[in-house]
């Protein structure tokens, strides 16, 4: 765990101490913003290490959820001290008005993927299959919204894709990040005693890898925009997350 903070102070520390000089839309942007990825996957490897119980659903001690909620937290204000650091206007890299068609159509296809990948989840929640309590719940919230969303939409569906704008074609902005965003993600749980290969093999290519390709689409559907790809992995992850288990697409 503490190898984690580590790794975010030191990696803050370098990126923000070289300053940027290039425009958003630049290959020095885009591999700032692997950099950024770089740091924020060591970091969660180190974390999930720790939290691997609670968030499998195997150990939900309070003082494990109430540590998760300190590390969760700690995710959003670095994908935030980023945003910060790089210094460009919030509308480049996606958090902008839409316009309501795209706003509605992008919302569906959200909204039908966490339906794919955590009808199960929420099924045992709604039908009381599963006991919520408050520290689960808040465990749940922080996990889906500060631990994962926030900082790997900013990351890799604003800052990653925003870098490529009009540099490269359409299918390339939303395949590359994916990519980046499934190496991350596989990193994120490794095989163990609660992991099986098998299972971790049906996480990265059966929901880590498709989930990157259509968030991207999503993002290049709503025009940048990337609020509808916050609000459907915040879906996708707050279910599995309060019924102790995971989003799967087995």
């Amino acid at each position: 765990m503490l190898g984690g903070f580590a790794v975010l102070a030191l990696g803050i520390a370098v990126l923000t101490v070289v300053p940027r000089r290039s425009p958003l839309s630049s290959p020095r942007s885009s591999l700032r913003a692997l950099a950024y990825a770089m740091v924020y996957a060591l970091a969660t490897l180190a974390f999930c290490r720790v939290l691997e119980g609670a968030l499998l659903g195997h150990d939900r001690s309070p003082w494990l959820l109430a540590l998760g909620d300190v590390i969760f937290i700690t995710l959003s204000l670095f994908a935030w001290v980023m945003i910060l650091a790089e210094g460009h206007p919030l509308s480049e890299i996606g958090i902008k008005p839409m316009a309501a068609g795209r706003l509605f159509l992008t919302l569906v296809m959200g909204a039908g993927a966490a339906a794919v990948y955590s009808f199960g989840p929420y099924r045992a929640v709604t039908t009381y299959q599963v006991h919520a309590t408050p520290d689960t719940l808040v465990f749940a919230l922080l996990w889906a919204a500060a631990g994962s969303a926030l900082p790997e939409e900013l990351i890799f569906r604003g800052y990653l894709m925003s870098s490529m704008d009009r540099r490269a074609s359409q299918w390339a902005r939303v395949v590359l990040p994916a990519l980046a965003f499934t190496a991350v993600r596989a990193i994120r749980f490794l095989p163990g005693p609660h992991l099986t290969t098998v299972e971790w093999l049906g996480y990265v290519f059966g929901l880590a890898l498709p989930l990157g390709l259509w968030w991207g689409l999503m993002r290049e559907l709503a025009g940048g925009a990337i609020w509808p790809c916050l609000l459907s992995h915040f879906l996708l992850e707050f279910g599995p997350a309060l019924a102790g288990t995971w989003p799967s697409p087995m």
